[in-house]
């Protein structure tokens, strides 16, 4: 007997289905940054979206040195992946050798004097850090000043303690 229309399709429903597992599909290793400790730092790494204050040198492979910057602030949230990935390894007053391979640096992209797919080694002294929320006090604080400045300027703009500009 052979059943057709709706009924085919209800008894279609009622026969279990049979998953069969699918091997998952290899995927190839995330690269890795290395962060070698020259000298320990304190206290706790750098927090991730942070801005640091470093000392670095920036070097191919081969020694030759591309950058070089004395009490540098940066944002990690605007540094190739790699370079923020090894400072949240780092702790305020350490120095560290970071080896960034292409992948996490520039890649294929050749930018200023590094060649494309070049292996990246920076030499960095953290000498500090300060999170969003430790930047947003500083900003606020700033702000603050800067109102109080402009007020006492128009204050004293009022009170004609400020010759008005020649015509």
């Amino acid at each position: 007997m052979r059943v057709r229309g709706f009924a085919a399709v209800l008894l279609a429903g009622m026969v279990p289905a049979v998953a069969v597992a699918q091997p998952a599909p290899a995927t190839a290793p995330q690269p890795a940054v290395t962060v070698e400790t020259l000298a320990p730092g304190s206290g706790g790494t750098v927090p991730e979206h942070s801005w640091v204050l470093i000392d670095y040198k920036g070097m191919l492979t081969n020694g030759t040195v591309f950058d070089q910057q004395q009490h540098m602030p940066m944002a990690l949230d605007g540094v190739v992946p790699g370079f923020a990935r090894g400072l949240v390894q780092m702790q305020r007053g350490g120095r560290y050798k970071l080896t960034i391979p292409p992948e996490l640096g520039y890649g294929a992209q050749q930018t200023g004097p590094i060649p494309p797919n070049s292996t990246l080694v920076f030499e960095i002294s953290l000498i500090d850090f300060k999170t969003p929320a430790e930047i947003a006090v500083i900003e606020a604080e700033a702000q603050q000043r800067a109102a109080v400045q402009a007020q006492a300027l128009i204050d004293m703009a009022k009170s004609d303690k400020i010759a008005p500009p020649a015509p």
